[in-house]
């Protein structure tokens, strides 16, 4: 599968809009990890026949979007999450114990702005850690492939 995923748009629709053209007919699903559910709103208009998982952020006041979701894509546990209940932006334990917990393979979040794809090992399990950055603040987004029980993720940018 391939996958495009969003976050922190921030009011730039348009910045959406811009990279799935880019993906145009290739694309399987767009994730959106939260802070501009408004914006993703009005791009899932645009692509009706597009298939899109989204979660809610800090900034989607008074949305009734989950705030996280588990996924599985090609036998790939994906807990999709935006971050700041967690606390990201003061490193990544919280997240990664709560992803084993949930039986998690892989993260993806936003709310720091700051593209990261790494692996970290946490009671003994292997966890990839993927946050696309801002696609509002930074053009960044991420492009990820899963086939036969591997996912590799890709940093882009509009």
């Amino acid at each position: 599968m391939k996958l495009l995923v969003f976050s922190d748009s921030h009011s730039s629709s348009g910045k959406i809009e811009k990279a799935i053209a880019a993906h145009s007919g290739v694309c399987d699903a767009v994730i959106f990890l939260g802070d501009g559910l408004r914006d993703i709103d009005y791009v899932k208009r645009k692509y009706p026949d597009l298939c899109f998982f989204c979660v809610s952020g800090n900034c989607d006041f008074a949305s009734a979007v989950l705030g996280e979701s588990l996924l599985d894509f090609d036998g790939i546990k994906v807990l999709v999450t935006h971050g700041h209940k967690y606390f990201v932006k003061h490193g990544y334990d919280t997240l990664l114990r709560y992803a084993v917990s949930k039986g998690a393979d892989a993260v993806f979040f936003g709310h720091t702005h700051i593209p990261l794809d790494t692996c970290e090992y946490i009671e003994g399990k292997r966890i990839q850690l993927f946050n696309p950055g801002s696609i509002g603040n930074g053009g960044t987004y991420g492009v990820v492939h899963t086939s036969g029980g591997v996912l590799v993720a890709n940093i882009a940018k509009v």
